[in-house]
């Protein structure tokens, strides 16, 4: 071990700490034992999401172990039971069945793969046990909803009327483009966005689509050359953002086309995946502008990344859950769902509560961030709007 650096010396005990937590049974007479599951993608392209989720999730579960949960006296402990979900639904859906019948476990997070939620979601209700998605970010997630399945963030239909005002107020555009994963998640985009372009009267002139896992946009990017859109909305993990990126500057896209990025878009995966040069003067829609310089030393120092919303939202998912299940006294799980629904926290992504409004159910809202990567760094831009303004 003296070959590791401090940085890594931090992380290996932290690791080491929670591992024993997950697979080792707790002593009885000392304490209860909490599970929880937590379904994510933890291999395939989608792969940063679930592995940064569970970073975050670890960091919330160390503060909330060190204390322990007290239920009527007794003192509990929590235990994740985690499992990959390859961001394919089947997976997802066979993870769900396996902690609550095998696992016995009492409330579930995830997932972030949006197609996964839409399936995860109705499980929770038929299993009756509460679940707490990470990211996922379609509308049928929770609208019109399921009475155990919750959400934190902003489903794309929400986010997009509250962040294009800033977008239009940072670029005279008269024409706009589209370059999206051809999936539930792109098409919602895409629709949401260009509710807001046309009653702008911007123009839209390309519209291209790619299937999950592509490596080549030659010929959609040749197209949306010939288009000349203003501005260009790309959607997809940070992984095809990037090569998105590499293969439209090699092509001489930029800088007359403004490319702005999902929220995928925000983190620094991508420029560590293309090269600050090539995401040089790109922006992208953000699920957070700033967190508090503690907790991103905390990241640093347990895990050598940089930080990751789904860090931020793994984080505040586990306190949330952790007060639900305090709150109700029990390890009930519908008593659990209950608890979860009065929630009122103050986490690192916002206020957290759970509504049912405007043929939502069980859905929090806050207002997204704006970034422009510059030499590599995320520069915050303020929206300085809140919601309904």
């Amino acid at each position: 071990m003296k070959n590791l650096t401090k940085a890594g010396v931090a992380f290996f005990t932290l690791v080491l700490t929670i591992s024993v937590l997950m697979i080792t049974p707790v002593i009885a007479s000392e304490t209860g034992e909490i599970r929880i599951g937590y379904t994510a993608p933890f291999t395939g392209t989608a792969a940063e999401y679930g592995n940064n989720g569970f970073r975050g999730i670890l960091l919330a579960l160390m503060e909330i172990n060190k204390k322990g949960i007290s239920i009527n006296g007794k003192l509990h402990k929590i235990r994740i039971v985690k499992y990959d979900s390859m961001c394919t639904p089947d997976e997802g859906a066979l993870n769900v069945h396996k902690m609550v019948t095998e696992d016995k476990v009492v409330a579930i997070l995830g997932d972030h793969c949006s197609s996964v939620c839409s399936v995860i979601a109705p499980l929770c209700d038929q299993y009756q046990v509460p679940g707490l998605t990470i990211e996922c970010a379609v509308d049928n997630v929770t609208k019109p909803g399921h009475e155990f399945y919750f959400r934190m963030r902003p489903t794309v239909m929400m986010m997009i009327p509250s962040v294009m005002p800033k977008i239009f107020k940072t670029f005279d555009a008269r024409t706009a483009g589209f370059l999206v994963i051809n999936d539930g998640y792109g098409k919602l985009f895409t629709e949401s966005v260009m509710n807001e372009l046309e009653w702008r009267d911007v123009k839209t002139v390309a519209k291209e689509t790619f299937d999950r896992g592509s490596t080549d946009y030659s010929d959609q990017l040749e197209r949306i050359k010939q288009a000349k859109p203003d501005i260009l909305f790309y959607v997809g993990t940070a992984a095809e953002g990037a090569t998105i990126l590499t293969q439209a500057k090699l092509k001489g896209l930029m800088p007359r086309i403004k490319f702005i990025g999902s929220e995928e878009m925000g983190e620094m995966e991508l420029p560590r995946r293309a090269g600050k040069d090539a995401v040089e003067g790109t922006y992208a829609i953000s699920l957070w502008g700033k967190v508090p310089s503690d907790f991103e030393q905390q990241v640093r120092k347990s895990f050598n990344k940089p930080m990751h919303y789904a860090i931020i939202f793994g984080y505040d998912a586990m306190h949330v859950l952790a007060k639900a299940i305090e709150s109700a006294q029990s390890l009930d799980p519908v008593k659990i769902k209950n608890a979860l629904k009065k929630t009122d926290y103050r986490g690192l992504e916002g206020h957290i509560r759970f509504k049912d409004f405007n043929g939502y159910r069980n859905q929090g809202k806050f207002t997204p961030s704006m970034i422009r990567w510059e030499n590599g760094q995320r520069k915050y831009l303020d929206i300085l709007l809140k919601w309904g303004e």
